[in-house]
């Protein structure tokens, strides 16, 4: 086997709490391994707000340079995760959407939820958005596109690029249940 040269997890479906773990685990047995720099590849139009909140958390308090990748779609929750990326990329063929967290079930079904702030709060802090700009993207639960260029104009993205595995990377995909 191989030099190992890059470091990519990939996760492509709904965010749980499963999912969450499965990457936490991948990311601490790489960190044991002594990588000391991993790319998350994400195509999610979001899920769990609890386990994408955790998940964002625990990818930035890790001590190592996380960087994400969007490869598709990005969207709600998984649009907070990929915040916790050092180095934002997006392929031009991608697209972010936002929205308010709104109740599942329940007598509040449909309603705005208060984690809402918690979605929205690293918006806040990392990029400084405004109260404006948050209550245009978080205020409602109508989804709010952003293409790639948008997401770049808005700091969400840092770069829009075309992005390849090489021979010798090791690539795990994240188990979502």
């Amino acid at each position: 086997m191989g030099e190992i040269v890059a470091t990519h997890l990939v996760y492509h479906g709904v965010v749980n709490s499963q999912g969450a773990r499965n990457v936490e685990t991948l990311c601490a047995q790489r960190l044991s391994a002594g990588v000391t720099e991993l790319t998350i590849w994400i195509c999610s139009g979001g899920g769990d707000v609890n386990a994408g909140v955790g998940l964002f958390n625990f990818l930035r308090a890790l001590p190592i340079m996380i960087n994400t990748h969007c490869f598709g779609i990005c969207g709600s929750i998984a649009a907070t995760i990929f915040l916790a990326g050092r180095r934002r990329t997006a392929t031009p063929a991608s697209i972010f959407s936002l929205h308010a967290s709104t109740y599942s079930e329940g007598p509040r079904k449909g309603q705005i939820a208060e984690n809402t702030a918690l979605i929205s709060k690293p918006f806040q802090e990392l990029l400084d958005w405004k109260q404006d700009r948050i209550a245009h993207y978080f205020g409602s639960a109508e989804e709010r596109f952003l293409t790639p260029e948008a997401a770049k104009e808005w700091g969400i993205v840092q770069i829009i690029e075309e992005r390849s595995f090489a021979s010798g990377d090791d690539i795990a995909n994240v188990a979502i249940p």
